[in-house]
């Protein structure tokens, strides 16, 4: 792995609707890409309900999910961890992460395959904004804008 893992890359994964087989299909997915990828300590996709669920992520009561070191990222504390929690406020199913990067094309890659399931992925870095979403075509839009305008300060 390189040692300039120097920039913080966030992301954010909106799923609007799905149910817990559909959601757990695009996991897997996922998995598959990220272990396609060349990803480290790709872990089995986990369902978590209630408590287990909400030691995760705070606002769900359903959590699938897997673990993995994408190449060219480490999150703090080991493997980060990717999947989507379903949020009984109706917000649908959400993932927010942040990791350290060196090389954007691995991450970007895992991003782009993310929205190719219809998963709105928002990511920032080095103050820039992108948004990848599917379109009705079934083709990756990726539109970019910056985090903050100079005129905000």
């Amino acid at each position: 792995m390189n040692s300039k893992l120097n920039v913080a890359y966030s992301y954010s994964w909106v799923l609007k609707s799905g149910d817990t087989a559909q959601v757990r299909a695009i996991i897997e997915s996922l998995r598959q890409f990220a272990i396609d990828l060349g990803s480290e300590a790709v872990g089995p996709v986990a369902l978590l309900t209630g408590n287990d669920a909400q030691a995760v992520r705070s606002d769900a009561n359903h959590v699938i999910m897997f673990t993995a070191t994408v190449p060219n990222t480490k999150a703090e504390g080991g493997p980060q961890n990717y999947g989507l929690g379903f949020s009984p406020e109706g917000k649908g199913w959400t993932w927010s992460g942040v990791v350290r990067a060196s090389s954007f094309r691995e991450i970007s890659a895992h991003m782009v395959h993310a929205a190719s399931f219809g998963i709105s992925v928002s990511t920032m870095l080095a103050g820039m904004i992108m948004e990848y979403q599917k379109n009705a075509q079934g083709a990756i839009e990726v539109k970019q804008r910056p985090a903050l305008e100079w005129t905000d300060f």
